[in-house]
């Protein structure tokens, strides 16, 4: 018998009375399937309580891309699931990866510094440097396809992949080029860089020069309390070039296809 659990926001009481009713199997730990009645926030805390469960988004007033099934529908949704009409969809996640710590995102993982100074910070994708300097102002998020659209476009406002699009978007916030000045209304200020698409399966490595302390977090619902000092010795990291060697922390994103979280597709097709 397939194991479900339901949650989300109020209203989701008669979501969990039909799943009864169709004489489903409550379960707790590690069900098979999570149905969540709510939008975007909703999946995505759903995605991070249960990270090897399959979900189904059941969308209530809110626009979203992740809860695609309408609400009102959800009694013939939840028929349709109980014979098994459903397709299963992989979503990619991004990992960060932080000496032992590692964080996966289903719209994006970013840093950020948490007091009054600029981080300054070098980027490398696959050992080259795109923004050919060094940047310095925020931090920095990378995001997947379908997180494009939120953070990651109110930041930079230029750049959203395609669903099934095989790259993330690098956006860096509210930084620019430390070493390039332009000239507006007569005052000199940091060139501001652009949004990058990535491939997938690229390794994106960010040298923090100096800063502040820093934060991480991960689709916006949890803030991890790592708090790094940045203090100029020799970094951790490898195969990175000489230049760069005496940068003091590394943050590494990359694809994470063999945890991408699988939802349930396909409910509402005739």
């Amino acid at each position: 018998m397939m194991k479900v659990l339901a949650e989300g926001k109020p209203g989701v009481e008669k979501v969990i009375k039909k799943l009864r009713e169709c004489g489903l199997e409550f379960c707790e730990n590690e069900p098979e399937i999570v149905v969540v009645w709510g939008g975007d926030g909703s999946i995505l805390r759903a995605a991070r309580k249960y990270p090897k469960s399959c979900l189904l988004g059941l969308r209530v007033q809110s626009l979203g891309h992740l809860a695609e099934i309408d609400g009102s529908r959800f009694d013939y949704a939840i028929e349709r699931l109980v014979r098994k009409e459903y397709r299963i969809e992989e979503l990619p996640r991004v990992e960060l990866i932080y000496n032992s710590l590692r964080i996966h995102g289903l719209n994006e993982v970013y840093f950020f510094r948490q007091y009054e100074y600029a981080t300054r910070f070098r980027v490398f994708i696959d050992e080259e440097e795109p923004y050919e300097d060094e940047l310095f102002g925020d931090g920095c998020l990378v995001a997947t396809p379908r997180g494009s659209t939120a953070y990651s476009w109110t930041a930079g406002r230029k750049l959203i992949l395609k669903p099934d699009e095989e790259k993330f978007a690098f956006t860096p916030l509210s930084s620019g080029c430390l070493n390039k000045m332009i000239i507006i209304r007569g005052t000199s200020v940091a060139k501001p860089v652009e949004q990058l698409g990535i491939s997938s399966g690229k390794e994106i490595l960010i040298k923090i020069i100096r800063g502040g302390k820093n934060k991480f977090a991960a689709d916006g619902l949890e803030i991890h309390g790592w708090l790094v000092r940045c203090l100029a010795r020799r970094s951790q990291s490898i195969a990175i070039p000489r230049s760069c060697a005496t940068s003091s922390r590394v943050r590494r994103w990359e694809s994470a296809r063999s945890v991408a979280l699988t939802r349930l597709t396909g409910l509402l097709d005739p």
